[in-house]
């Protein structure tokens, strides 16, 4: 057989012999997002008293983000306050009258009517405090202040976007044949582009639908032990 012949069978036999390409490379890109993510609004129109917390700043829940000057507010909730308790001392005196038959049951009611129509605008009063300070919902991160102090916001201002600091998770944008080669609960590897570090994840969530373009589908997955110094907006590479 001439040398030419043997050179063309070889190529002809590593061609039959060689696996396929995806099994070559099997991978797919993974992008690190924060689970809790949101944009905080103002509840209220007032000028803003504090801004604690800057971009990059972490944070704990229940922590006040954003402050507002609310002294008009609690001077309001001062007044229906006492007149709460003036309702109620009238309705007590109402009830001890009727004892004595000096009034009718109709004046106890309206007295009763008073009082809760007092309370009513008090629990209003008090939740319209309460939305002078702005509380954080889950420890995090600041992402952007929107505002500064003493400016003056109307209502549902945007005032400042936070993300969760510790609950991340990994989403995989990853061929549609992955359906049939991985499963929820498997673990797969990532390495982190910014860290330069590799981390173990573990699927949890498989796309409900391929798309019908890119013939892609959307896997989520969750870090088996979340990496020191990790961000929302890191990517890598993913392979089972």
């Amino acid at each position: 057989m001439s040398k030419i012949r043997l050179r063309l069978f070889g190529i002809v036999l590593a061609f039959i012999c060689a696996p396929p390409a995806y099994a070559e490379d099997f991978s797919a890109r993974g992008l690190v997002k924060a689970k809790s993510h949101a944009v905080l609004a103002s509840e209220i129109g007032a000028v803003v008293s504090k801004t604690p917390f800057r971009s990059g700043d972490t944070f704990k829940k229940g922590d006040t983000l954003i402050g507002f000057d609310c002294r008009l507010l609690k001077s309001q909730k001062d007044k229906v306050d006492a007149q709460t308790k003036a309702s109620k001392a009238q309705l007590a005196n109402a009830r001890d009258l009727e004892k004595m038959r000096s009034i009718g049951a109709l004046d106890v009611t309206l007295a009763k009517a008073e009082y809760d129509k007092a309370r009513a605008e008090l629990k209003i009063a008090s939740l319209n405090v309460e939305r002078c300070t702005v509380k954080a919902p889950f420890d995090g991160t600041v992402v952007q202040l929107l505002v500064n102090a003493f400016e003056s916001v109307d209502l549902r201002r945007n005032l400042i976007e936070i993300v969760s600091s510790s609950a991340l998770e990994v989403e995989i944008i990853a061929p549609a044949d992955w359906l049939k080669r991985v499963s929820s609960g498997q673990t797969a590897r990532m390495d982190i582009d910014e860290l330069g570090i590799s981390s173990d994840v573990k699927i949890i969530a498989m796309g409900g639908a391929v798309d019908p373009v890119s013939q892609t589908v959307l896997i989520r997955a969750d870090f088996t032990d979340l990496p020191k110094d990790i961000l929302p907006g890191m990517s890598g590479v993913v392979r089972p």
